[in-house]
């Protein structure tokens, strides 16, 4: 079993997927912690904010209790890790090993029926004890359990069903501690009710750094509102320097330079705590989804909840509410009404929101070059008609006009492997892509490691790696245990490619991220490194004419593109009404069996549109 090398790798490594907020600082690779550690201080040292006051049971973390945490958190984790390994190789210990190993209470398997059993009785054990540990803690080890529970195609189903609650389900702070901080930082002391018609004292859910509560507006609208936990901030940074001198003292013994890693993600903390740069950061992204990558405008590939003007403040954020379920959620709310997997409203839904993510990541990543960095199930929802919307703009990422060519550049060179079947010549290009990317590969490294490494990004996850690789990203045979170094960019696209990847996969669906991202790579390479348009967010936003302003402009010319559009706008609202209407009329005339059969056909006839649009 791989279990105990997923567990250690993630305890070290994952959380640098966090760190996407921050600026590029180069590559990640052994040997170069002295060369980080001096920024590293002085990421440390600039922008520090002054805490705020004590509120509840919070306080900041004392040197004591530092080091406290980071040995409870090691003592108990620890164990699992030993597990695991004493019971993947108990069967090369010569016997008085096996014995003491025995004696310890540790089971050892004889058979391969007794070898599954144990397992599962380790994924049981273990998965509780870190579970406990992590609830105990919080914190930023927190956000290392919400890695894990990401993980399905990685960890077993006890590690990843147990730790989902962890996305948004941990202990809420206090209702009087949350009010004390808005009125504290959005009223100047003014009582809640001077902004608020209602506030909902229960959150609608809870994580390391913040909650999020309902309310309504005076003026009635429904918003969300974002409250930062009073002195999480030492707290958090307090975890990520215990981690950081573990991963300083066993560097030799590591793989990657994991200091550098935590260093990034050290840095990345300073946006996610500043509730003024999200605000920014959701509008930018909104502009990202809602223009293609040539910087046309479109309809938004995804929702995203933009903050109310002038309800901000660094640790408090008004923003529009979104109605919806959680993807990590959802599959409870289907059972729920009798919807099971692999029907086909199961199926169509899960290819709908396939589409607008792949639609939304691709805009974002060819285009706009402006990213969400934290797209974990938690931070994605589902409104009604499968229409998905991505909350949280707290980890975000710019990326630089070269990187995004090179990476357009990429994409296309996968969709010419995929529909050639490769070649020495494409092998050649991807070598020479990824240094160019920054990635370099160990000394022993096929020829072909660059192209298997570009498939596992981009390419279908059922077609054939070259070079003999695997796409299992855990296997010895995969082309990521050829790196030796990479740029934190590649943990982005890594981070959203094997999220759109799990959800095809959990589908049974066959997902080129390549295909589908085609026509955006070609459009970002025709507008080149100066672009087609000046930044998205920043582009004027033309209002939609609505024949109520056409008149209103008697006193001037009216335009023809203007009247083309209010009945363009009156006939898509007609069509709604008279669709609302005929399908309300149906529910009177229509029998109840005959409407049930009409839906399934139109299901089934739906289903195989989209599989045929999805393989075309």
């Amino acid at each position: 079993s791989s279990t105990f090398a997923m567990i250690l790798a993630l305890a070290l490594s994952q959380p640098s997927s966090s760190a996407l907020s921050s600026p590029p600082s180069g590559r990640i690779g052994p040997h170069s912690a002295r060369r980080a550690s001096a920024q590293c201080m002085a990421a440390g040292s600039v922008g520090v904010q002054p805490e705020p006051l004590p509120l509840g049971d919070e306080a900041p973390l004392t040197p004591a209790a530092r080091v406290k945490r980071a040995l409870t958190f090691w003592g108990r984790v620890v164990p699992i890790l030993g597990a695991y390994k004493v019971v993947e190789v108990a069967a090369d210990l010569p016997a008085p090993l096996r014995l003491a190993v025995g004696l310890s209470g540790v089971r050892i398997p004889e058979t391969e029926t007794e070898s599954g059993e144990v397992y599962e009785e380790l994924h049981e054990w273990g998965s509780q004890r870190l579970e406990s540990t992590i609830q105990e803690l919080k914190g930023f080890y927190v956000k290392t359990g919400q890695v894990i529970s990401t993980r399905v195609d990685l960890f077993p189903e006890q590690y990843t069903s147990r730790l989902a609650s962890l996305q948004d389900s941990l202990d809420p702070m206090p209702a009087a501690v949350v009010r004390e901080v808005i009125e504290r930082e959005l009223l100047q002391g003014e009582p809640i009710s001077s902004l608020f018609a209602s506030f909902d004292d229960e959150p609608l859910g809870a994580a390391s750094i913040a909650q999020v509560h309902g309310a309504t507006l005076l003026d009635g609208r429904r918003v969300a509102v974002k409250v930062q936990r009073p002195n999480c901030e030492p707290k958090l940074k307090g975890d990520i320097s215990n981690l950081k001198r573990f991963a300083k003292a066993l560097g030799k013994a590591l793989p990657v330079d994991y200091y550098t890693v935590f260093c990034e993600l050290e840095r990345a903390l300073y946006g996610e705590l500043d509730f003024l740069q999200e605000a920014q950061s959701a509008l930018k992204v909104h502009a990202s989804v809602s223009h293609t990558a040539g910087g046309k405008p479109a309809e938004p590939a995804v929702a995203v909840p933009l903050p109310v003007p002038g309800l901000a403040s660094r640790r408090v954020l008004v923003m529009d509410f979104i109605p919806g379920t959680p993807l990590n959620k959802m599959a409870a709310v289907l059972e729920e009404r009798g919807i099971k997997p692999g029907s086909p409203e199961s199926e169509l839904a899960g290819r709908r929101i396939l589409a607008q993510l792949t639609e939304a990541f691709g805009r974002m990543m060819l285009g706009a070059g402006f990213i969400h960095g934290d797209p974990h199930p938690g931070n994605i929802f589902l409104m009604e008609g499968a229409r998905v919307a991505l909350i949280d703009c707290g980890q975000v990422k710019q990326i630089s006009t070269d990187f995004r060519l090179k990476l357009a550049q990429a994409v296309l060179s996968v969709d010419e492997w995929q529909q050639t079947g490769g070649s020495p010549e494409l092998v050649q290009r991807a070598k020479e892509s990824m240094a160019e990317f920054g990635v370099t590969f160990v000394d022993d490294a096929p020829d072909e490691a660059a192209a298997a490494l570009a498939l596992l990004l981009f390419g279908d996850p059922d077609a054939p790696m070259p070079g003999g690789f695997s796409n299992a990203e855990l296997s010895p045979d995969s082309p990521i245990k050829a790196i030796a170094s990479f740029p934190q960019e590649l943990v982005l696209l890594g981070r959203a490619t094997i999220l759109i990847k799990g959800i095809a996969k959990r589908l049974g669906v066959r997902w080129s991220l390549a295909a589908k991202w085609k026509p955006a790579a070609e459009a970002a390479l025709e507008c080149g490194v100066d672009g087609c348009t000046m930044p998205v967010w920043s582009s004027p936003v033309q209002p939609a004419v609505t024949p109520a302003a056409s008149a209103a402009r008697a006193a001037g010319r009216t335009r023809f593109a203007e009247v083309a559009s209010s009945l363009s706008a009156a006939g898509k609202l007609l069509g709604s009404w008279a669709i609302g209407r005929s399908g309300a009329a149906a529910r009177y005339v229509v029998p109840e069996p005959i409407r049930a059969r009409a839906k399934k056909v139109a299901l089934r006839v739906a289903t195989r549109v989209a599989r045929a649009r999805d393989t075309a």
